[in-house]
């Protein structure tokens, strides 16, 4: 009775040392299907995040190329002052290139959808999770500087403009006296420091470290 015992009772510690393997190779198998589905759900995720912010690269080197030539015709305006009813100087004023306004409006919609639906978690980089999450602020310190260029535009130079300039351009006397005006002169050199502003933006904020980075850390590895 007693080997009977003894075998019985080892019998029971092998079914149950059994089921234990079983039991954590089943968990084991879970896991690792349920990780296997998490990187598909990752890749996913970080396709379209690359997508949009090559885009999004493309625009802002529009936007940044729009800017610098928006500069340097400001400046050569400036240089000209005071024109004083000179001819020469008013014609070299309207040889310039306008002055073109561009904002920079990105794709995030990728970004906002990861965050907003808790996905975060998924992407396994802790550095482009870094970038992710703050770029929303970054990208609003950035349009702050535009927004404040657009703003001059619309409340201070386009109703000056209207009172002041011959706008179709045919009436030469007064486009002789809107450019020998000391207002006008001032106007430019406020709208050119409006620009500076959105330059100083572009190449000391982080917007365009941020756009490289995230291009960058969800590139598709081979």
């Amino acid at each position: 009775m007693e080997n009977k015992t003894g075998k019985y009772f080892k019998y029971a510690i092998g079914e149950i040392v059994l089921v234990m393997i079983g039991i954590l190779l089943a968990l084991q198998v879970s896991n690792w299907n349920q990780d296997r589905k998490d990187r598909i759900s990752e890749r996913k995720l970080l396709d379209n995040i690359h997508k949009d912010f090559v885009q999004n690269k493309i625009q802002f080197d529009t936007v940044k190329a729009i800017n610098y030539r928006n500069l340097a015709t400001l400046n050569g305006r400036i240089a000209l002052f005071p024109i004083e009813r000179d001819s020469a100087k008013i014609a070299a004023f309207q040889s310039y290139p306008p002055v073109q306004g561009i904002s920079y409006n990105p794709y995030s919609s990728s970004i906002k959808s990861v965050i907003n639906s808790n996905s975060l978690e998924l992407i396994q980089d802790k550095e482009l999770r870094k970038y992710l999450v703050s770029w929303e602020d970054v990208l609003l310190d950035y349009q702050e500087e535009e927004i404040a260029f657009f703003k001059f535009n619309n409340e201070v130079m386009q109703p000056y403009l209207i009172e002041n300039a011959d706008i179709l351009g045919r009436d030469q006397e007064v486009l002789t006296d809107f450019l020998s005006s000391i207002k006008t002169q001032n106007i430019v050199v406020s709208r050119r420091n409006r620009i500076r502003g959105i330059i100083k933006a572009i190449e000391e904020e982080p917007i365009e470290n941020h756009i490289n980075e995230i291009i960058r850390l969800t590139q598709p590895k081979d």
